[in-house]
């Protein structure tokens, strides 16, 4: 209660109850004291009009010849003038009418000068007539009641019209506090939400008032100059925020580079030791098969001994030309079968037992420019991020490969008319539209601090820019991921590449 009486509206209302509560009083007697003068005068006049005109008629006419006009005068001066009572008295004589009883204190009253001080709801008149030599007098009663009530009736509406001022005043206080208060309470919200960060709300009404109009000009010329300088200081401290990341996120890159060096040169050392040993293994096994005969019981395993040995250099060898430094090396004719299996071979040590790697590569001789290793790193970043994506759920990773024509509007350089299209399918958690939106681009990574530098996929859209190919994704939450790339083919064919005899479970 108190909060509604310290607004505009709660106080203007008060103040205008007080004024009519005192007001009231006054403004009540004085309309009831005007409405029962003028009833009283007006009622009093009529009175004694009429008793003149009816004391002239007797003058003047006829009716005083004979006892019975007079009677039927004084009944239709009952019946014509709603009179309580009319006689009169003539020589002496009292003659009253028959509609009605006369009292019998009708001479002894006389005439009720003053209409306040009549004794009962009779309003008495006495009016003197003469007629020749003789004289008389005519007595009439009013009756004061369909007065008084009128009278009554009229203070009822008074007090009702008071009652509705009163009720239309305090409304149209409310109406014009809300009118002042209205574009005042607009101006605070605009205030609190500037004061929320909302920098853009202007401190404008929509009010016609001078005053408010000047007082909120002012106050959007203070938020101008508030704003400003707001902005200047958050710019500035944005830039030196994205400074520091940056030089955060370049130290990181150099350790990140120096380990790399680092691994890269002792898996160069491994790969010299590795090779150490594996010499051997291959010269003995060539040396058995050349000593032992074709139907030797132990021809197939000194076979499979040599196969695996042989594996374990190409696989050592990737790896080391992998960890390498490549520099810069010019566009060469690039396998894209040969590359993709060779990577999924490397890759297939890092599937663990949950999730299947399936191959569809339907491209064999067909080629691309570009750089062999490049496109390797393709593969094995798209791989990695989907397997990633499929951690604690397993499933199925696909990597197809296919030739395919060019279809209008693809954004691809001009002479090409067919395409080779690599798709990494997984099925992952998946991503939102947001995410997708902001994939490729460089530090964004939807990991955990520490378990990703969000370089990856950035990484694979440079390289696949630079051989004039594109690259998209498609993905929805829960319903995985898909990688496509697509790259122009080149004119020159290559000797279609065999794909790896996959081993047995038997030689695994």
């Amino acid at each position: 209660m108190r909060r509604v009486l310290n607004t505009l509206a709660g106080r203007l209302a008060l103040l205008q109850l007080v004024i009519y509560a005192v007001l009231l009083p006054v403004l009540f007697s004085w309309l009831d004291a005007t409405a029962r003068s003028n009833a009283l005068n007006t009622f009093t006049r009529n009175a004694r009009a009429y008793s003149g005109a009816l004391a002239r008629e007797l003058e003047l006419g006829d009716v005083l010849d004979s006892p019975g006009r007079a009677i039927i005068f004084l009944d239709g001066s009952v019946e014509g003038g709603g009179c309580a009572y009319a006689a009169m008295e003539l020589n002496g004589r009292l003659l009253g009418s028959s509609a009605t009883e006369t009292p019998a204190w009708v001479r002894t009253r006389g005439d009720d000068l003053d209409f306040s001080k009549s004794p009962d709801n009779i309003y008495a008149v006495a009016m003197p007539f003469h007629r020749g030599d003789a004289g008389g007098t005519l007595y009439l009663g009013f009756d004061k009641r369909g007065m008084l009530e009128q009278l009554r009736a009229t203070r009822e509406h008074v007090i009702e019209a008071l009652v509705l001022y009163g009720i239309a005043s305090i409304v149209a206080v409310i109406f014009l506090a809300r009118l002042v208060s209205r574009p005042l309470t607009q101006l605070q919200s605009a205030s609190r939400a500037v004061a929320g960060g909302e920098l853009t709300v202007k401190l404008g009404t929509d009010s016609r008032m001078i005053e408010i109009v000047e007082l909120s000009r002012d106050l959007e010329h203070m938020r101008d100059g508030l704003v400003g300088t707001a902005e200047k200081l958050r710019a500035e401290m944005q830039q030196r925020q994205l400074e520091q990341a940056q030089r955060a996120t370049l130290e990181s890159q150099l350790r990140h580079e120096q380990r790399l060096a680092t691994v890269g040169t002792l898996a160069g050392g491994v790969a010299h030791e590795f090779n150490n040993i594996l010499v051997p293994l291959v010269l003995y096994a060539e040396e058995a098969l050349e000593d032992i005969g074709p139907e030797h019981p132990a021809r197939l395993n000194v076979e499979r001994v040599l196969r695996a040995a042989k594996r374990a250099s190409d696989v050592v060898s990737r790896l080391l030309a992998f960890s390498r430094p490549m520099g810069e090396r010019l566009p060469q004719s690039v396998d894209v079968a040969g590359v993709v299996n060779e990577a999924l071979d490397l890759f297939q040590a890092l599937v663990p037992p949950d999730i299947e790697l399936h191959r569809a590569i339907d491209c064999g001789g067909r080629v691309v420019k570009g750089d062999s290793t490049l496109l390797n790193q393709v593969v094995l970043n798209l791989c990695t991020n989907a397997l990633q994506a499929m951690q604690g759920r397993g499933g199925t990773l696909t990597v197809a490969v296919h030739s395919r024509e060019r279809m209008p509007g693809e954004q691809l350089p001009e002479g090409s008319s067919r395409v080779l299209e690599l798709r990494v399918k997984d099925t992952g958690h998946g991503m939102d539209g947001r995410t997708r939106e902001r994939i490729f681009e460089p530090y964004f990574t939807t990991r955990d601090i520490g378990e990703g530098s969000g370089l990856g996929l950035s990484i694979v859209h440079g390289i696949v820019t630079s051989m004039g190919g594109v690259i998209s994704v498609s993905s929805a939450l829960s319903r995985g991921s898909e990688f496509t790339v697509v790259l122009p083919e080149a004119d020159q064919p290559l000797p279609v590449r065999e794909p790896p005899v996959p081993s047995t479970a038997e030689e695994r």
